[in-house]
């Protein structure tokens, strides 16, 4: 799975956003883990990937990223932003 269409990711006074950069849509607000995740999906990718990098980074257990990303993905699929 990626994202469908490039996005760039900026960040203003602390929050994070992604704003397409090509086609229509908007602008869409992101934690930091989405933002993580998000960028992860610039490229193919799979749910057991994403969690990988995530344990690099995050002092947290497996089972609590695992349930993260599958949360936020779906909300992802949800909005149709992956292919």
């Amino acid at each position: 799975m990626r994202l469908k269409v490039p996005y760039e990711i900026t960040e203003v006074e602390g929050q994070y956003f992604a704003v397409p950069m090509e086609g229509a849509g908007g602008m869409i607000r992101l934690s930091k883990t989405a933002r993580v995740i998000f960028e992860l999906l610039q490229q193919e990718t799979d749910e057991a990937a994403i969690v990988d990098q995530l344990i690099r980074r995050y002092d947290a257990d497996r089972e609590t990223l695992e349930k993260d990303v599958r949360d936020i993905v779906a909300k992802f699929r949800e909005k149709d932003l992956l292919c």
